[in-house]
């Protein structure tokens, strides 16, 4: 096995469409169809010169195929399944188990579950110089998704194939600002993560709008054999740039906070918001500046910061804050209660 992996050649300096091509090939090999330079470059739109090359490859990582000029094809001596693993390095095996250990840290165990299924295969047929054991790499790397939710998000693998086959599904939602479960039928478009939460991103079609979907919120979930085509409106990045957090409004506001110098070294150092406009003041304090929606993930943002942070416009999120930073002021102005032991 070690041999075998020795004589393949590396084809790692080849494009995504010059190896499709050869697998095609090695395909096209393995029927009783004719297959020479000119009909394949007729197949695949590109020059006789460009088949000759890709066949020249195939010989060189182990193909065993012969050309008829009595039949005017090419042949294989002896069937040949599939083109020979790619040539990895050590570092490009490490980046499988380093995606893996991130998918699992995030709570995504659909996809982790699958890129260590596909490290285990690579793994069998690596020579030994290359394999790169799980446990050896997380002695020195660790990754920390910070505050996770107290249990596994649920129907996530649904919800991911839902959305890639454009499947509509049935659920019960919780919606904690009404107290009240209702069930409605949604159209996926997209899964994402922010923070510690997953949320799906669906056309609602009793709300007629697309609306964001917690999925621990999510009390019971069915795929139904309803399909939909994507609304031609929907950008992911259009739909996430304007929001600060998952918390998105109907208005965008100009906002406008100053930090004191204190706070602005390591606000500087963080890109809270793809429009932000850092400024610096001469007395050190420092200007952000962004085009957001979603007032009440702003308002704990500044809210985090106590005293270092200002909002200077909006007036709404101003008048937000200022209330909230009262009522923790009456709170903190008494001692609290001293309870006796019982």
């Amino acid at each position: 096995m070690i041999e075998e992996a020795q004589r393949t050649m590396s084809i790692s300096r080849l494009t995504g469409p010059q190896v499709y091509r050869m697998q095609q090939l090695l395909e096209w090999l393995g029927t009783d169809r004719p297959l020479n330079a000119r009909i394949a470059a007729e197949r695949f739109e590109v020059s006789s010169r460009t088949i000759a090359s890709d066949i020249g490859y195939l010989r060189q990582i182990g193909v065993p195929l012969e050309y008829d000029r009595r039949r005017n094809t090419y042949f294989l001596i002896e069937p040949f399944e599939n083109l020979p693993l790619l040539a990895l390095r050590r570092a490009d095996f490490a980046a499988f188990l380093v995606a893996q250990h991130a998918l699992d840290a995030i709570g995504d165990q659909p996809h982790a579950a699958l890129l260590e299924a596909v490290a285990a295969r690579l793994a069998e047929v690596l020579p030994e110089t290359v394999r790169v054991e799980p446990e050896t790499l997380t002695r020195h790397l660790r990754i920390d998704p910070g505050p996770q939710p107290t249990r596994p998000a649920p129907h996530l693998a649904t919800l991911q194939q839902a959305a890639a086959d454009h499947r509509a599904v049935r659920l019960r939602y919780y919606a904690p600002s009404r107290d009240e479960v209702t069930e409605r039928v949604v159209e996926p478009h997209l899964v994402l993560r922010h923070q510690s939460r997953w949320y799906v991103v669906a056309y609602c079609r009793l709300r007629e709008a697309l609306r964001d979907f917690r999925l621990d919120r999510i009390r019971h979930l069915e795929p139904l054999d309803d399909y939909f085509a994507l609304r031609p409106s929907f950008s992911p990045e259009d739909y996430l740039a304007d929001a600060f957090g998952m918390h998105r409004g109907d208005r965008t506001y100009a906002v406008h906070v100053r930090f004191s110098a204190r706070q602005a070294r390591w606000i500087r150092e963080e890109q809270w918001h793809p429009t932000q406009l850092l400024t610096e003041r001469p007395d050190g304090t420092l200007d952000v500046r962004l085009q957001a929606t979603g007032l009440g993930d702003l308002a704990r943002w500044v809210l985090s910061y106590g005293g270092e942070a200002e909002v200077l416009s909006p007036p709404v999120l101003r008048r937000r804050v200022a209330a909230e930073a009262r009522r923790l002021a009456e709170i903190y102005q008494h001692e609290p209660p001293i309870h006796q032991a019982e």
